[in-house]
């Protein structure tokens, strides 16, 4: 009898912890932001857009948030928040918003996969180590539960992809991948980065190419087979990478064919070609455009 009796007042101490546990009531959108600062900008932003609806609605709601600090670093200041229409601003964050539930328990994937927002465009969300990241940025403080949603807070906002365009518009738009381009275009595979397709591209600068021997003449006397070979070890078809989807492992098969693949390190920001001497930069990371990622690199990957 003493037994049972013990039993019962175990169940009720622990089904009475329990309840203590879910005791604390969920903040609302506006309860939330209000408390942190750091994050007011984009809380101006949803205000510009009209989009209130989405603060107060039932949702549920997941909203990628960065910080102010961010945002200002990225040319996102108040006062320009202040010059842009409700249509712009609508555009801007739409694109951090899913009319959906997505705790980081439902963002593990062995790369990153999209997740459509509410301006129809995805977003591409993966996990590396314990670390959560979206479009290759990190989610700095993730699971904030709400009562109609979650906030992962980001170290850098997205940008909608239909403003950087494609792979070609983004190598062009740098200025220092005119010698990349040209061996691109004589291997004939200049023009597969403007359709649908999905790439990612490993794109090194002038300076890489000509400390490579890679100038605008070598390039030109170099048979098609030879230049083909170099810029195909430099894309992968059919994905995309962001760094934390390299992390510290051999990637997945370049466009050079079967076991052409890249050793990645230094939580992906470092890739070593099969007869590289010491791993290469990527100095640029995570341009995502409409088919594609590009990640610029200060050297040639040699196979």
């Amino acid at each position: 009898m003493k037994k049972i009796f013990l039993a019962l007042i175990i169940t009720i101490t622990l089904f009475s912890c329990k309840k203590e546990d879910k005791g604390v009531p969920l903040k609302s959108f506006n309860e939330y932001m209000a408390s942190n600062a750091e994050l007011s900008i984009f809380n101006t932003l949803i205000d510009k857009a009209k989009l209130q609806d989405f603060k107060n609605g039932g949702g549920p709601f997941t909203w990628f948030i960065p910080t102010n600090a961010s945002l200002i670093s990225s040319g996102v200041t108040l006062d320009s928040v202040n010059r842009i229409t409700e249509g712009q601003a609508s555009y801007f964050v739409n694109y951090h918003l899913l009319n959906s539930l997505a705790l980081t328990i439902n963002l593990v994937a062995q790369n990153s996969v999209p997740r459509t927002t509410q301006l129809g465009f995805p977003v591409y969300v993966g996990k590396f180590n314990n670390s959560f990241y979206v479009n290759g940025s990190k989610i700095t403080t993730a699971d904030i539960e709400l009562t109609n949603g979650v906030i992962h807070v980001i170290e850098k906002p997205n940008t909608p992809v239909n403003l950087v365009g494609n792979i070609q518009a983004m190598l062009t738009r740098t200025g220092q991948h005119t010698l990349f381009i040209r061996a691109l275009t004589k291997a004939n595979r200049w023009n597969l980065f403007t359709g649908t397709t999905a790439y990612t591209v490993l794109a090194p600068t002038n300076a890489a190419m000509t400390s490579a021997g890679l100038d605008s003449t070598a390039i030109a006397v170099a048979t098609v087979g030879r230049v083909d070979s170099i810029v195909r070890y430099h894309y992968f078809n059919n994905i995309r990478l962001f760094t934390n989807d390299l992390g510290n492992k051999e990637t997945p098969q370049t466009a050079l064919g079967a076991g052409r693949t890249i050793i990645a390190s230094g939580n992906g920001l470092l890739l070593k070609g099969k007869t590289n001497a010491t791993p290469l930069n990527i100095t640029t990371t995570n341009l995502l455009g409409t088919n594609g990622v590009v990640q610029i690199i200060d050297g040639v990957l040699r196979f």
